[in-house]
């Protein structure tokens, strides 16, 4: 088997159906349906895949809705536009499941696996918790217990051809160039499992205190616990049709649907944003450094490719893909910020608290003083007006999480990152001339400024819910904001200058 598969994949065979024709008449049980991939990942399915039987997507209920009813409002977003416009028939095989994958075997009740068991016959598994700053006991359960689980299921699936889980290409440590391959296991997953769930409930403290050992050279609960589920997955291979795709750092969508689609404040988004409202004024950060990004759209496809491809390889080690620099020119974190810096011009946000700027420097004590006079200070005013004012005050609680944030970032911010990409852009070769439109993502013709532009503009519409309708409101507020930023700056240097001079006058005095 590993022959063969290396043999098709030097020779770049073609697959034996369409993307469609492989999707006709199977359900589909997906789960993370309600996050930023998932979604894209539902209308790429919906509108490409005409004949697909059923996708059920597993949700908890949450907010007094039922899981149906947050189906239909996770649908009602400009992103199914193109759905409900040209295949509105689509909408009728999405299905909700009420489970939970933080909770014991998925929460599912008995019949609803029955019924999963009995019809699906691919598995896409995205859900997961991305927080850095999740205790352990959560991690495991969200991102190692719940894959076991869902693995569990799908033995008992008697239709399976193929299961993709979803990892990152964050989750190895100890070095900075990455291949296609699994990686030493974190820790003895079974005993990780086994701790948490006997002694989760009754010894969280005594789990939170063993959280930096059992970690090791991990940075955080999020990649430890990706890496663990990784090895989980690989574990069940002699028994299932299993793939992983590790996207680096997922952005918003480069062409399909549309461009800009974004609904989260994840990865550089945030930090634009941030900085775009005038809230962030410094970075711990190295404007030197590549962070690799890529388009939500590019990794959706890979995970709809990553299925076909394991489909055909049937049982045997899990095949592994980054999804990664996928034709993208590297871009370091400095243009990013300038980029943001000229988009803001052109596309401010309303209601920003001051003037957009922010400077990133890699030297810790420079980053710490720079908080404490741009960050802290003023949130310590703006709190006393706001209590003055008979508001709560809730500057100094944002900049404490500002702070938290670019803390937990740092790790992957100051550094470069290398992650080999060619197995997965090798899937390229698998598609037949008729899937190239809706599943081809070489994007070789992207400009990236003009991209990180497009996505400026999709966050400042889908994810702050700005019409465009505002923007010559916003753009004179904001060269009135550009005016007094520039007087502040001329005076704030203007009394160094006098405190130098007067220090030189009195010095002079002196002698």
């Amino acid at each position: 088997m590993a022959e063969e598969q290396a043999r098709s994949e030097a020779e770049g065979d073609v697959l034996p159906w369409t993307v469609a024709e492989f999707f006709r008449g199977q359900s589909v049980l997906l789960t993370g349906g309600s996050g930023f991939l998932g979604r894209v990942l539902l209308e790429k399915l919906l509108f490409y895949c005409p004949d697909i039987d059923t996708v059920y997507v597993l949700l908890r209920p949450r907010k007094g809705l039922s899981v149906q009813e947050r189906l239909q409002k996770m649908l009602d977003v400009p992103l199914f536009d193109r759905v409900r416009a040209q295949r509105p028939e689509a909408l009728g095989r999405l299905q909700a499941v009420e489970g939970d994958t933080a909770r014991p075997g998925l929460a599912l009740a008995e019949a609803d696996a029955r019924v999963l068991a009995e019809r699906v016959s691919v598995v896409f598994h995205l859900a997961a918790s991305v927080r850095f700053d999740d205790p352990l006991i959560t991690a495991v359960r969200t991102n190692a217990c719940a894959t076991r689980d869902l693995l569990e299921l799908a033995t008992r699936m008697t239709k399976l051809k193929a299961l993709v889980h979803v990892s990152t290409t964050f989750c190895n440590v100890g070095q900075r160039e990455f291949e296609e391959k699994l990686y030493p296991v974190a820790g003895d997953w079974r005993s990780i499992l086994a701790l948490v769930e006997a002694r989760g409930q009754s010894d969280s403290v005594a789990l939170r205190a063993l959280t930096t050992k059992i970690l090791g050279p991990y940075c955080n609960t999020y990649t430890f616990t990706k890496n663990l589920a990784e090895h989980i997955v690989n574990h069940y291979s002699d028994r299932l049709p299993v793939g992983i795709l590790r996207p680096s750092v997922v952005v918003a969508t480069a062409l399909d649907p549309f461009p800009g689609w974004i609904d989260n404040f994840n990865g550089p988004m945030g930090l634009m944003v941030g900085a775009g409202k005038g809230v962030v004024h410094t970075s711990y950060n190295d404007p030197d450094s590549h962070i690799d990004y890529v388009p939500c759209d590019v990794v959706v496809k890979g995970i709809v490719m990553c299925s076909c491809e394991v489909a055909r390889k049937g049982l045997g080690p899990p095949l592994v893909y980054n999804a990664a620099q996928a034709g993208l020119h590297r871009i370091t974190q400095g243009r990013l910020i300038d980029i943001a810096h000229e988009a803001s011009a052109e596309l401010p946000f309303s209601d920003t608290l001051y003037h957009p700027c922010c400077n990133i420097t890699r030297n810790r004590l420079l980053f710490l003083v720079q908080f404490f006079f741009f960050h802290l200070v003023p949130a310590v005013i703006g709190d006393a007006v706001l209590s003055a004012t008979g508001r709560k005050p809730m500057l100094i609680r944002l900049q404490r999480r500002i702070y938290s944030a670019n803390m937990a970032l740092s790790f992957f911010l100051l550094q470069n990152w290398d992650f080999s990409s060619k197995r997965f852009l090798g899937l390229e070769k698998r598609l037949r001339p008729e899937d190239r439109e809706g599943f081809s993502y070489q994007l070789d013709g992207v400009i990236f400024e003009a991209f990180f532009r497009d996505a400026l503009r999709g966050t400042r519409r889908y994810l702050m819910k700005e019409p465009d309708s505002n923007l010559p409101q916003a753009i004179r507020a904001y060269k009135r904001k550009l005016i007094i930023h520039l007087m502040l700056k001329a005076l704030f240097y203007v009394a160094i200058i006098w405190m130098i001079l007067s220090t030189l006058h009195f010095l002079f005095l002196a002698e």
